[in-house]
């Protein structure tokens, strides 16, 4: 199946960025982040703290790992859901059509698979629920003023390291 989430301009691109920008901040965790940049490739727009990776270490339980790497999976799905209705929603002001919505759950779904083990009825909890709760972050006026605020200083500055990231974003915590 192929998927409609390649950027489309640079203003795409840009609030695709403040997307996932808001949706670390949103799930507190700006201190994975350490930077956003606009001038690279898609897909190395976003910079990861070295707090984000961790080493594969054999005194870790397999617990302690897989809980892990479920963190890193919800925050990837958190992102990327971010990512796609920002777009949407802020940029195109609609709502994200059904076919692009199967596909971004099924991207997460075979992501869920293959690094958690996770079942469909669990991928597809999770889904629900994220997407439902980015969905009214996104649609709420004051969130794409700020999302509007932090795009223009994006592509002023073109690269945001994570303490303008979260200056630029600090205004949601107030609503």
């Amino acid at each position: 199946m192929e998927n409609n989430f390649k950027y489309s301009s640079e203003d795409d691109k840009c609030y695709g960025i403040a997307g996932m920008a808001v949706g670390m901040v949103v799930w507190d965790c700006e201190n994975m982040l350490s930077s956003v940049s606009l001038d690279v490739p898609a897909d190395e727009s976003i910079e990861f703290a070295p707090e984000f990776y961790y080493a594969a270490n054999q005194n870790l339980s397999a617990k302690v790992v897989w809980n892990k790497t479920l963190e890193h999976y919800q925050l990837y799905m958190g992102m990327l859901i971010s990512n796609v209705v920002c777009r949407n929603m802020v940029l195109n002001r609609t709502f994200v059509g059904e076919k692009l919505k199967k596909q971004l759950y099924s991207c997460l779904e075979e992501e869920g698979k293959c690094s958690c083990s996770l079942e469909t009825d669990e991928i597809k909890r999770l889904f629900d629920k994220n997407y439902e709760y980015v969905c009214r972050i996104f649609n709420h006026h004051g969130v794409q003023d700020i999302v509007r605020d932090f795009v223009l200083r994006l592509k002023q500055q073109r690269r945001l390291s994570r303490a303008d990231v979260v200056e630029g974003l600090r205004a949601l915590s107030m609503l």
